[in-house]
């Protein structure tokens, strides 16, 4: 398990990049988008999954890539959370082929309760953990969904279960605010040994396979080990 204290994620060979949010379309994703191309296999397709939103959307993060070099893909946005696209033999295969996988949009839970229901999560394992090195990249409730516990902003209280791929963390995107940030704080006190993470917009935290911790970005990251108060 890569870990560089308080930080620890799964093990695997590819690299989990957690993105506070921004616009794709308006060039606000331009360098994180760049660093993840740096580093990924692009021969691989990429796959882009959206939480919720039109189909035009999930195309236009997959059009962000291609416009900065990287290859053509699959985009699609979830529209329930029983999507029965998750199970199709197609889709599994082509996460069995990807480089990349970007889960997007706002509604983690929706993303998490989707992707524990289908088969395509044991392929996202699978896919990550071996030779294949497939990326993570979540993005807004995309990265919430990555963390051990992702929480609902528009229902405050204790955190459901998340991908766990990033483990004992809470993800809280679009931060704008210190450590005491009202959603941050709620959640802690209801996981009061998770770690807390307030990503910004247009800024991300990478985290690679052979420990590597790195920030993309315009802002900074912050980092709360125990809640006080």
């Amino acid at each position: 398990m890569p870990q560089r204290p308080p930080l620890a994620w799964l093990d695997g060979e590819g690299w989990i990049v957690l993105i506070g949010g921004g616009d794709p379309g308006r060039g606000d994703l331009d360098e994180p988008f760049g660093h993840i191309l740096n580093r990924i296999n692009l021969d691989r397709p990429v796959i882009v999954l959206m939480a919720e939103g039109s189909e035009s959307r999930a195309t236009e993060v997959l059009d962000a890539y291609t416009a900065l070099g990287g290859p053509g893909g699959y985009a699609m946005a979830l529209q329930s959370v029983e999507d029965e696209r998750l199970a199709r033999p197609d889709f599994l295969d082509l996460i069995s082929e990807a480089g990349l996988l970007h889960l997007g949009g706002e509604d983690a839970l929706r993303l998490t309760r989707a992707l524990r229901r289908s088969p395509a999560l044991g392929r996202i394992v699978a896919a990550f953990a071996t030779l294949q090195g497939l990326t993570l990249v979540g993005c807004a409730g995309g990265a919430r969904a990555l963390g051990a516990w992702a929480g609902d902003p528009a229902r405050p209280g204790p955190a459901h279960h998340g991908l766990d791929f990033v483990h004992n963390t809470l993800i809280v995107p679009h931060f704008t605010q210190t450590e005491a940030h009202p959603e941050l704080r709620t959640l802690l006190r209801h996981h009061p040994h998770a770690l807390g993470l307030g990503l910004p917009d247009r800024t991300a935290l990478a985290l690679g396979p052979r420990g590597d911790v790195e920030r993309w970005g315009e802002g900074e990251i912050t980092a709360v080990v125990k809640m006080q108060g």
